[in-house]
């Protein structure tokens, strides 16, 4: 195995280890040098995460957007650095990071059961507009994270006695915004592609569906008065749904979509069936 793949599932359990002594310290009253050593912990696994993503570059020759090994790692990325930015931005106030770290495991964790092997893309592949798609599918991700995060918090209660219904519908409306953005540029390649900007494959599907109903929630938060607990209880319904709409749809049959969520054997070829394997 090489250092990048070593360092993949490395992070894996000890970003599971740190997000729960995060959750015990605030569970069990840790006091601030022991949130403060959490803290740090999960500042050097993001840093970590961010070297295994750097490294995953150099073997793959693109941005790690192939297949769930590859995604998992971005969208890992991506949620750890919009906590980290958050935290920055309100310097330290209300610990988010051990959070994100938890999930950016969970969702290594997940990748690491699938094929590791880095691929070339294709031809049609190499795009920019594929590029701008990932990268805005990556943020809308990490965004909405952060909002499932501030509204566990309001949730259980530990504010901290600041105002996070502000940041988190703030939160959810960037997250918005950037699944618009998505669904846009997807809809751009595939029309580079097929002639038609929408077919409602499960993909598709899933995408709408999951706008759909962040566009609900923000409407009832802005019309008809839902705050507090009730938005944050439905925030984190919502992102349940984000993660299958980004993780579970590889378990649909590969007929059923054009999109390439894990390598499918049937239609890609390794060397050694190109003949240029080892022959001896």
């Amino acid at each position: 195995m090489t250092f990048e793949s070593n360092l993949y599932i490395a992070l894996i359990p000890s970003g599971l280890i740190i997000g729960h002594l995060g959750i015990a310290a605030r569970i069990f009253r840790g006091g601030p040098s022991v949130e403060r050593i959490v803290r740090w912990f999960s500042l050097m696994w993001s840093a970590a995460l961010i070297i295994a993503w750097g490294l995953r570059v150099s073997t793959a020759g693109h941005m790690p957007l192939f297949g769930m090994y590859e995604s998992a790692l971005s969208l890992a990325l991506a949620t750890v650095v919009v906590a980290v930015i958050w935290e920055m931005r309100h310097k330290g106030r209300t610990i988010i990071t051990p959070l994100a770290v938890l999930i950016g495991a969970a969702l290594l964790s997940h990748g690491e059961t699938f094929d590791p092997t880095a691929y070339a893309l294709t031809i049609s592949e190499r795009s920019w507009v594929v590029d701008v798609h990932a990268v805005i599918a990556w943020l809308a991700f990490g965004v909405l994270a952060l909002s499932n995060f501030l509204a566990l918090r309001i949730v259980l209660g530990r504010t901290d006695g600041d105002d996070l219904e502000r940041p988190l519908v703030r939160s959810l409306q960037v997250g918005f915004l950037l699944l618009t953005g998505m669904i846009a540029s997807g809809s751009v390649y595939k029309f580079l592609l097929f002639g038609t900007p929408w077919s409602f494959d499960p993909v598709e599907s899933m995408a709408l569906v999951v706008w759909m109903a962040y566009a609900t929630l923000l409407h009832l938060h802005l019309f008809v008065g839902w705050r507090g607990k009730r938005l944050a209880g439905w925030t984190l319904g919502l992102f349940a749904l984000l993660v299958i709409s980004y993780r579970a749809l590889v378990y649909f049959p590969a007929w059923s979509t054009y999109h390439v969520f894990d390598m499918d054997r049937r239609i890609h070829v390794g060397p050694e069936q190109l003949g240029f394997g080892d022959e001896q």
